[in-house]
């Protein structure tokens, strides 16, 4: 006979199986994502990635259906349209005008003592047909520009963050500052102006290295073919700025304070960011300071905006990294 002391109560059972369900699911999403991620590579595509984005937010909502489809339309879908939106008028934002390379070159030969970094860190780091553990590194880092800005705001989601909502909206007006930006303003990479003999030619890194894996078809979704036919998620000249750099700086300016080593975290993956951008050829420096110039004023804009709008309707969130309303 079965001692009373192992039985669980009756409320605590539900409660125990809920978290099972989730565990697989979970537990499924997760097989999918890495057979998905071995055979065609990575999701660099954004249509891709809210994919298994929405995917994971069912797999970790499964306990609480209700719920999950409430937080769904009224606060992912938003955010989706406007991302997926942006990629889309990202690559149609070119429009054949000129592209510009002030003050970003002017900029970068002033800081490398007349040749610009990108060009220095090559000389001293890279040999033409040859992928280095470091380049592989730089692709690492690179490609998390893909996943890292909306699986944090999963993450977030899933424990019901207060810090949630203002990142995540933050995020969506952070790209789309970038994107007026790169209307009004296109402007070139270093790999371009080095192709216009505006300085020497530098390697596209992170290229290299798709290819060497054997996946450069994830390199192709953001370049023209080799027909001349621009992807709908190109915009070869929005370099300025730097959105690449500037999602990290944002996360870090927008979490920071939970933990002191994840600040730290964010800090050092911001820099290295930074480098392996200039490094690989995608931008030079002033497109990395401009982006985090813009993750500053997006930081700052989205959290004044929901104080504000917190105080005007009387509603207080205590936010448990700080321990302070907010």
């Amino acid at each position: 006979m079965e001692h009373e002391s192992h039985r669980l109560p009756e409320r605590i059972k539900p409660r125990v199986a809920g978290v099972r369900l989730i565990y697989v699911s979970s537990f499924v999403w997760l097989a999918g994502f890495i057979t998905y991620s071995a055979a065609i590579g990575l999701p660099t595509k954004r249509s891709n990635v809210i994919l298994w984005l929405l995917l994971a937010i069912v797999a970790l909502g499964f306990e609480r259906p209700r719920w999950t489809l409430k937080t769904l339309v009224f606060d992912w879908s938003p955010i989706i349209v406007a991302l997926g939106t942006y990629d889309i008028l990202r690559g149609l934002s070119e429009n054949g005008r000129t592209a510009h390379t002030a003050p970003q070159f002017d900029f970068d030969k002033w800081m490398g003592g007349g040749t610009i970094p990108t060009v220095r860190l090559q000389d001293a780091l890279h040999t033409d047909g040859v992928v280095r553990w470091y380049d592989f590194l730089g692709w690492g880092i690179y490609t998390t520009h893909f996943l890292f800005p909306l699986a944090l705001a999963v993450v977030l989601w899933t424990f019901r963050s207060p810090r949630f909502r203002p990142y995540l909206w933050g995020l969506a007006l952070l790209s789309w500052m970038g994107l007026a930006t790169y209307y009004l303003y296109p402007a070139k990479p270093p790999w371009m102006t080095g192709r216009e003999g505006m300085h020497d030619e530098v390697t596209r890194i992170v290229h290299s290295v798709w290819k060497s894996v054997g996946v450069d078809r994830a390199a192709r979704v953001w370049e023209p073919s080799a027909k001349g036919s621009a992807s709908k998620y190109s915009n070869q000249v929005a370099a300025l700025p730097s959105l690449h750099s500037a999602f990290p700086m944002y996360a870090m300016l927008m979490l920071r304070g939970i933990r002191p080593w994840l600040t730290a975290i964010y800090v050092v993956y911001a820099v290295a960011m930074g480098l392996t951008l200039v490094y690989a050829g995608e931008h030079f420096v002033f497109d990395v300071f401009l982006g985090w110039a813009y993750a500053a004023v997006a930081a700052f804009t989205v959290n004044f905006g929901f104080r504000w709008w917190r105080r005007r309707h009387g509603v207080t969130t205590k936010d448990p990294a700080t321990d302070a309303t907010v």
